[in-house]
């Protein structure tokens, strides 16, 4: 199933980070890289702080951890502030970009100078795509998960949407107090206020709902390429997209659950209860995929991702890959390391891996690679 990818972008219009500097983020006390071209490889064991740099990465492009940390968690033990300093260049364009935090204080996002006046202007500058070990968590775990890997991906190209994303989940969070606050009991003042509140929201859902449906069909083309190129075998991998807002009766559905509502004191019927199917010849890959099946489709649905926004952006995003290559047999591991070496249709690749012996196909390949040696919190770094 090896089906080849079209040619799609401007081979010199891609996004990289020329140098990176960390003071007190996690493990790192003071840490300051140069990057070039190509695979940057992030060699060490297991806690020495090769993720934590990836995540900074992903901190100058979201503003926020790619896991569940909060701010103040981010901050090296026995520290005040932590900061991150960034330098991206794109089409002969540079961007500095610094996250810095105090304890128990707002955060502060720069870009060039320049503080932001609302963060979210900021989501989308630097395109970028993380793959982590976590990635299973949406097959196995629940629709928020995969909502909010869906609505991460739309927001790096679609403003509009995230900003009435964030909008719905200010009025739904409002409607669950007030619901919560009546105690099962609904009075004219209660009444008055879920009105508004459920004008906004049934308007905000169809909105976001369009935006997604929108995003399946047109990513599932970009999925079924990349199917052929990890997964040996012939199963045909797509993803569906289930929404009550999309029936015909949505309105009267959202209006006719208020009682259940109240009862629940929670919202039932919405934008936030969509979710999306993983299949496998049409069957759950949830319920019917085996391990390395989960795994290689991981895989193929962030080169998707990657393929999509450089599509929508036509910017080629940064890649971030940790520990890729864990529980892949060794010939998913070449096919994958040849496909990751096509520098005509990646950029920078960041990759990180625990076994040295194992990345050996990457220094051996034709990509230009610089590897960094991490540990206990000291980087060295060479090229090849």
């Amino acid at each position: 199933m090896g089906v080849k990818i079209i040619k799609i972008y401007d081979p010199s219009n891609l996004m990289k980070i020329k140098a990176l500097a960390l003071q007190n983020f996690k493990n790192y006390e003071n840490l300051a890289l140069e990057f070039t071209d190509g695979i940057q490889l992030l060699l060490g064991q297991n806690g020495t702080g090769k993720t934590n740099i990836l995540d900074s990465l992903h901190y100058l492009t979201f503003t926020k951890t790619a896991f569940v940390n909060t701010d103040n968690q981010n901050i090296k033990k026995g520290a005040l502030y932590f900061l991150i300093n960034g330098d991206f260049e794109n089409n002969g364009q540079t961007y500095e970009v610094i996250c810095y935090h105090e304890l128990r204080k707002k955060k502060l996002i720069k870009l060039n100078g320049a503080p932001y006046e609302r963060i979210i202007e900021h989501i989308g500058k630097l395109p970028l795509v993380l793959s982590t070990p976590h990635d299973s968590d949406l097959i196995r775990e629940s629709s928020e998960v995969r909502r909010k890997w869906v609505d991460g991906c739309i927001a790096q190209y679609n403003q509009e949407y995230l900003a009435d994303l964030l909008v719905y989940n200010r009025i739904l969070s409002q409607r669950n107090t007030l619901l919560k606050g009546m105690e099962g009991h609904l009075n004219a003042s209660n009444k008055s206020l879920l009105d508004t509140y459920d004008t906004q929201l049934i308007t905000l859902s169809k909105s976001l709902s369009h935006v997604r449906i929108d995003f399946v069909d047109r990513f599932i083309p970009f999925l079924s390429t990349n199917e052929g190129l990890i997964v040996f075998e012939r199963e045909t991998c797509s993803m569906t997209y289930q929404s009550q807002v999309l029936a015909d009766d949505f309105e009267h559905s959202f209006l006719e659950s208020r009682k259940k509502d109240v009862l629940t004191q929670r919202t039932n019927i919405g934008s936030h209860k969509d979710d999306y199917s993983f299949l496998m010849d049409g069957e759950p890959l949830k319920k019917f995929g085996s391990q390395g099946q989960q795994k290689s489709f991981l895989i193929a649905l962030r080169l998707s991702q990657y393929d999509y926004l450089a599509k929508v952006t036509q910017i080629k995003p940064i890649l971030l890959l940790d520990d890729i290559f864990d529980k892949l047999d060794d010939e998913r591991v070449e096919r994958l390391t040849a496909l990751l070496n096509d520098s005509s249709r990646f950029g920078q690749v960041f990759i990180t891996d625990a076994r040295k012996e194992r990345t050996s196909l990457l220094v051996k390949g034709k990509y230009k690679t610089k590897i960094f040696e991490i540990e206990k919190g000291k980087v060295n770094s060479y090229e090849t």
